[in-house]
This record gives structure tokens, sequence and C-alpha cells, in this order.
């Protein structure tokens, strides 16, 4: 007797603007509602039964510097804006048990930030973080700083920044020195589902902009999956 598939759908969010938890008015397509409020409205709108495992994970970047200087970044997209990647939301999100606070390292390697952690000053590239101190500054003091954030939970995902799943990141380090990052899985950009024989150090995902653009286009991966 065969036993019926069954599809679920992971839900991501990167980089951890103020967006993912409290509604926005945007300067130019007006009024959105936040990632987290679209869950509670379905809820509210289908009933807890409809999706009782609905849950998403805000991937945010730790370090308070990085991301005050992306914050002020013209090439960020909310310069106007102040404390739109802050860190006050956290806790109060993965509270709702709705939303995880997973990592998206420390810095980004991000060409914003005026000094990264890494021995290597190469921006926008999270492949040089191919050594055992860059992967530490970048990974493990991350899950620390987020876990006194948060408090209550902990952050057990980490996803790679710009898609950067370096071989010695998801074959060496991630997988040989869990207990000292704390993490339990990786994610990638690798644009399809996810497929017997993954490592659980590079689940791919599908990405708004890279993969798909428009709904439809996602609801088709979707049917393909």
């Amino acid at each position: 007797m065969s036993r019926r598939r069954e599809t679920l759908v992971g839900l991501t969010f990167d980089d951890g603007p103020l967006f993912d938890y409290t509604d926005f008015d945007h300067p130019v397509h007006g009024p959105q509602r936040s990632f987290l409020n679209l869950m509670q409205d379905f809820s509210a709108r289908h009933g807890r039964g409809a999706q009782p495992q609905m849950h998403a994970t805000s991937f945010v970047i730790a370090s308070p510097v990085a991301r005050r200087s992306m914050e002020t970044s013209p090439d960020c997209g909310y310069p106007h804006l102040n404390d739109w990647l802050g860190d006050s939301w956290w806790g109060a999100a993965a509270a709702t048990g709705l939303m995880e606070i997973g990592n998206h390292s420390w810095d980004h390697v991000h060409h914003a930030v005026g000094e990264l952690v890494t021995t290597s000053n190469e921006r926008d590239n999270f492949a040089t973080v191919n050594n055992y101190q860059d992967a530490d500054r970048e990974i493990r003091a991350a899950a620390e700083y987020i876990n006194r954030k948060i408090r209550r939970s902990r952050c057990r995902m980490f996803a790679y920044p710009f898609g950067h799943a370096t071989s010695y990141l998801a074959n060496d380090y991630l997988p040989r020195h869990v207990d000292e990052h704390g993490m339990i899985a990786a994610f990638g950009t690798g644009g399809r589902a996810v497929c017997e024989g993954d490592s659980v150090w590079n689940i791919p995902r599908a990405v708004c902009g890279w993969h798909w653009n428009e709904p439809e286009q996602l609801a088709a991966m979707l049917r393909q999956a």
C-alpha cells in the first residue's frame, strides 16, 4: 500500500528588516502588511486548524554596527527610516510561535559595513569565509548575540549570505562544530525543492527575485515539487 506523499513548504525571510514583524508604509507602493501579520490574518480568517504547522523563519544580521551601516546606505532601500534593521522586535516575534529568528551571519560581509570581522576585506562574497576563525566570527558569534536578544528560544538555523554555501562551511565547519555554534541546519539558494540526499547543511531555497517574480511562477514551482 503506497503512502500518500505530503508536500511541505518552508517560509523564510532574509536580513531581518522590521517589516517582517510590523506593518510598513512604503514610500512608493503604500501600506504593506508584515509577514507575521499576514500569517496571523490567515489564522484569523481560516482558523488555526487550516495550517496548524504554519511557521516562518526570519534570518537576521547580528552585528548592530553592520545593521546601522546598512540602514543608512542609499542602495539598501530605506535610508530615510530609522532603526528599520533594529533588533528590538526579535524576541516578541519569536514569542508568537509563528516566527523563528535565524542566523544570517554577523555582518553579511556587506559592502556598506565599514570594518568586517573576516580576515579578508572582500565584500559581498561569503565564499571568503573559508577558515575556522572567520566562520567562528561570522556564525558562532552571531548566534550568541541573537540568543541573548531572543532569550526564551534559541537560534538554530543558518542562511548563507548571497547563497554562498562553500564546501568548507557545508562539509567541515558547520557539521563538525555543532556544539560551538548550535546550528542544526543551513540554507542555500538552490532554487528547487528539497530532494532525498540533500545535505542538511545546504538545503535549497527558491528566492523571490532570483527564481520567481510573480505569484503564478511560485505556484507553478510548488505544483512541480
